[in-house]
Order: structure tokens, then sequence, then C-alpha cells
């Protein structure tokens, strides 16, 4: 599955014309040079017209004791786009490259180096979303997508401004444990994020912990006896069974609020089957 870049033909064909000397009829030659301008200027192609720059949050955030659920972002320019070519590709710090100049306001302030830290990942991915509507256009289109029920191979043109947004489910963020022990969680941050593959070489299993150790807040043998604070949760994390581990890290992936890129599928008009057409944050950035 492949992205096509934005590519504009610049090239213009020019009809033969008597040569002039410059040097004898410098008049001549720069009105010359005039009509060339003036003929191989003519409109330039149209870019994608941008989507809205302004931004529905899917999740409150408490900016100085105000809940603050809108934002601003802009187009990318050039000169963001040198920044970005000066960091790893599809990196933590591409993104946060990304946020740091594309978002204009959180509410009606700029945003501080912090608070997008502070935003859980669903506010985050839907800033970095609006901002490549807002750069490229909504449409994504991806080529050589193979149709899981007759192999065939089509070209898809996906809505990114219809992608769902989930907000933060209602009530505690609880998982039982198959011992009986409940433990309550909390959606990851940017600042987890950073936290979490800040170990380098870092194994999956590895990343897993880390990102427990962050997201078990609270822990309680029953749901009558009080939750205790997890102090140690990179001790609580390597302690699970594999299996509890498995259950925690799928309610934070099935419940997390924000663009829900992975869920996108298609019908094949071909066949009938839906194709499924999971995509990441990473993916819709494939044109830059």
């Amino acid at each position: 599955m492949t992205t096509e870049n934005l590519a504009y033909d610049w090239t213009y064909d020019q009809a033969a014309a008597p040569a002039i000397d410059p040097a004898s009829d410098t008049a001549a030659a720069n009105r010359a040079m005039q009509q060339v301008l003036a003929d191989s200027t003519g409109p330039a192609p149209k870019p994608p017209f941008p989507g809205s720059t302004a931004v529905v949050l899917p999740v409150d955030l408490d900016i100085d004791g105000q809940s603050v659920t809108s934002a601003r972002v802009r187009e990318l320019t050039g000169a963001d786009e040198e920044a970005l070519a000066a960091v790893p590709r599809a990196s933590l710090e591409f993104f946060d490259t990304i946020l740091r100049r594309g978002v204009t306001e959180l509410g009606s302030a700029a945003p501080t180096e912090q608070q997008l830290q502070d935003m859980l990942v669903g506010d985050r991915d839907s800033l970095l979303l609006a901002v490549r509507c807002a750069t490229f256009g909504p449409s994504l289109e991806l080529h050589g997508v193979s149709c899981p029920g007759c192999d065939e191979r089509m070209d898809v043109t996906i809505d990114l401004s219809t992608v769902e947004c989930r907000g933060l489910p209602e009530g505690e963020h609880t998982v039982r444990l198959r011992d009986g022990r409940i433990v309550h969680l909390r959606f990851p941050t940017g600042a987890d994020q950073k936290y979490i593959l800040a170990e380098k070489n870092a194994s999956p299993a590895r990343v897993n912990s880390r990102l427990l150790e962050r997201c078990m807040r609270y822990i309680s043998t029953t749901e009558q006896a009080p939750a205790a604070l997890v102090e140690d949760g990179a001790a609580l994390a390597q302690s699970l069974g594999i299996a509890d581990r498995r259950t925690l890290l799928m309610y934070l992936a099935d419940h997390a609020p924000g663009p829900q890129l992975a869920d996108l599928s298609v019908e094949h008009d071909g066949c009938g089957e839906e194709v499924p057409l999971p995509l990441s944050v990473a993916d819709i950035f494939l044109d830059l």
C-alpha cells in the first residue's frame, strides 16, 4: 500500500523565436524576456483546497483550571517541510515538530510545549489529522490495495474528513485481572509516548511494559475495596501474567479516544468484499 505524492507539471512548451543579440539590441532582448515570462507563467496548478483549520478535541483539556475543547491549526509551509526533513521520519520528534509548528491555538491562546506533551494521544492525533487535511486536503490516495476476497488490486481514495473521532469513554476505566484484582487505567499522553520510546532498541514486550507502567494508576483487591495508588508501575507490569497484560493492552487500544484510523475499510465493487484499511498517523503523512 503506497500513497502517491503530490506532483505538479511545471514544464512549458515554447515556440521557436527569432534569435536576438542582446549585445546589439538590449531593448529587444528585454522585451523578448518579458514576453517569455508572460507566456510561460500562466495559471499555476491548483493544489487541493485546504481543509478547515478549526478542530474540536475529542477529550477536554484542562488549561489553568479551564476546560478547553477547541483548537486551531494551519497549513504547513516550506519552512516547516525543511524543519521536518531535519528529524527522523515518522519518529516521535517528527510528529512533535508537526504539532509545534502546525497548531496555532489551544482554546484562545498559542499552545506551550508542555501542553502539547500533556495532551492525550487521541487529542494529539486529532490535531495531526487536522494539520494533514489543512496542508494537503482531506483526500488520501492508496494504490495497490489487495482485496482479501478476490486478490484483485485496486486504488482507493479515503476522505479523511469522515474518519470517526471517538470521545473519552464514560466512567472508570477498569480491567479485572484473573486473580480478581481490579486495575484502574488512564489513557496515554504525549509525555507517556516520549517516555515509552526513550529506551532505544526496546522489544515490543518492553514497550508494552513501559506503557502499562505509565497507564496503571490504581489497583484494588475487589470492587468494594478502596483502590490503592500504584507506586511501582514497572514492577507491577513485569509481575503480571501475559494474559492479563494483553487484556489491559487491548482495553487501552479498543477504548482509546481520538480518530479511529485503524477501523477504516471500503467495499470492493468487484466482489462486494469489505476491504480493511487500517491506517496509522504515520500513514497519512506519507506525502511529506
